[in-house]
């Protein structure tokens, strides 16, 4: 049977899968955006702060605590939001996985704090009545935070926008939260596709 180490480095695999999909996709840029996975009772997988999406290692994520406390040696430091993962995890024990993405169709309804029309069927199988509003608040802080969790505390959110920031969504697992992410975007760059035919 695998031992706690093997299923930790899986995790970290897996963990770096995806995000380096979301950086080829486009979803992200530089060094922005964090992903997370539950690791287990009371623990969580995080990308490391200052690293790129692009050419993620396992020595760009980091193990916390519920309280984004390093749970391990390590010289890496957990991404700045991470108590706004830590957040969400300790509100939903369903959420399995948080993605935070800074894709541009998003980032822009984001900024004009608009909800985006669900034009498509799969959109609305997906995201109908699932997406919170979040009013700007610095990155990394406390503030946004607790407005992260207090839009999430909803069991029916799964996706949000916040203000000027990109988009952060969530799922049993990391591919169920990436996709739905993908939802989000495909969405926002929809309804801009349509209004510019409709000139």
């Amino acid at each position: 049977m695998p031992g706690e180490s093997d299923i930790l480095h899986a995790l970290r695999e897996r963990l770096i899968g995806v995000c380096r999909e979301a950086y080829a996709l486009g979803l992200t840029l530089g060094t922005s955006g964090n992903i997370s996975v539950r690791a287990g009772s009371g623990k969580i997988l995080i990308k490391a702060t200052g690293t790129s999406m692009g050419n993620m290692t396992e020595k760009d994520t980091v193990l916390v605590d519920m309280d984004g406390n390093i749970a391990e040696e390590t010289t890496a430091r957990p991404s700045t939001e991470v108590l706004f993962h830590a957040a969400i995890y300790g509100v939903r024990e369903d959420v399995g996985a948080v993605v935070h993405l800074h894709p541009p169709y998003t980032t822009a309804f984001a900024h004009l704090q608009k909800m985006p029309p669900l034009l498509t069927a799969t959109s609305r199988a997906y995201l109908k009545d699932k997406i919170a509003l979040i009013p700007k608040a610095p990155a990394g802080s406390a503030e946004l935070a607790s407005l992260v969790e207090s839009a999430f505390r909803s069991p029916n959110v799964m996706a949000a926008l916040l203000a000027d920031h990109g988009n952060v969504t969530v799922g049993r697992n990391l591919h169920s939260a990436f996709y739905l992410a993908q939802y989000l975007e495909d969405a926002c760059r929809m309804a801009v596709i349509v209004q510019q035919l409709q000139k």
